[in-house]
């Protein structure tokens, strides 16, 4: 389950105390059953008008160490509450299917990469992976090199990471709410196809360069997340992964703009719990900026409280 979910998560995750618990902003009011949090550092926002069924959107970190992971009663009653859940992707693909989508169709691995970046890449998962080059060829020779950058950041959390997608998914089941994707995996790993062969290159062997930094900025940003300090977290993904902001409108703006027209048909007759990679949500251009200029209006919410409580 967390491989199908660390293939769905590579899309967004390149976009975004050790206690899990998120600060409670001090400047927060009553609002229904909700806690408005003032100063916007919330991952939970309340969309209404236009006319449309009130509901709500959280942005997630797709995987993130145990340490820092808390899935609030709060968060848990909006989406048993909702009628309908919409994600990236809707549900766990088929690992089958996955698996064929990743792989090359002719040739193999190494026509992506000049022979001094191969070389790197197979020191670096001798090296730092514990992979030798004879089982490196064996597992990656005949994939897509997304494979390649997917174990890369995998490595980068601990071997106890969970998952926000999957908690929601298994609500989703065990109250049988309908969810539904905004892309198909077969899109979400199709983005990759369009870095062209170079970029795709430059991307993974500057990951290996800035590996300990990036390994470092990650557990950075998994407690600023589970603070909940918005306004940090988006200058801190641009900043870790400059090899992947040059992508920023195939991977972040385009897709935002596309999931709008799917939001304001869904929101309109009923209350749905949307839930994204954070780094979608916020700035210029994220989901929030976009609905606001579609005339919603867009409230933080706190994670922690409710008036229901």
């Amino acid at each position: 389950m967390k491989t199908g979910i660390a293939i769905i998560s590579l899309v967004a995750f390149y976009i975004l105390s050790c206690s899990s618990v998120a600060e409670e902003s001090t400047n927060s009011i009553e609002e229904g059953d909700d806690i408005i949090v003032e100063d916007g550092n919330s991952l939970l926002w309340r969309i209404e008008g236009n006319n449309c069924v009130p509901s709500y959107m959280y942005g997630t970190m797709h995987m993130i160490d145990e340490e820092y992971y808390d899935f609030t009663d709060v968060m848990r009653e909006r989406i048993e509450e909702s009628e309908t859940i919409i994600m990236e992707v809707g549900g766990m693909p088929n690992p089958l299917e996955t698996f064929a989508l990743m792989s090359l169709d002719t040739g193999d691995v190494t026509s992506f990469f000049t022979k001094e970046q191969m070389s790197i890449i197979v020191e670096f998962f001798d090296t730092q992976l514990d992979t030798d080059p004879e089982q490196f060829y064996m597992v990656y020779g005949k994939m897509k090199p997304f494979f390649i950058l997917q174990s890369i950041s995998q490595s980068y959390f601990k071997e106890n990471s969970q998952s926000y997608d999957l908690e929601i998914m298994g609500i989703a089941a065990e109250k049988e709410i309908p969810l539904i994707g905004f892309e198909t995996i077969q899109e979400q790993l199709g983005f990759f196809d369009k870095i062209p062969t170079d970029g795709i290159g430059e991307m993974i062997v500057e990951s290996i360069e800035n590996f300990e930094k990036e390994k470092k900025q990650t557990q950075k940003m998994m407690k600023i997340y589970s603070e909940q300090k918005v306004d940090k977290l988006i200058p801190l993904i641009q900043k870790q992964s400059p090899e992947f902001m040059e992508f920023s409108d195939l991977f972040l703006y385009d897709r935002n703009k596309a999931w709008i027209p799917t939001i304001k048909k869904e929101i309109a007759d009923k209350q749905c719990f949307i839930a994204v990679g954070a780094a979608h949500l916020f700035g210029e251009r994220g989901v929030i900026d976009l609905l606001e200029k579609e005339g919603y209006t867009v409230t933080a919410i706190s994670t922690k409280k409710s008036v229901k409580q």
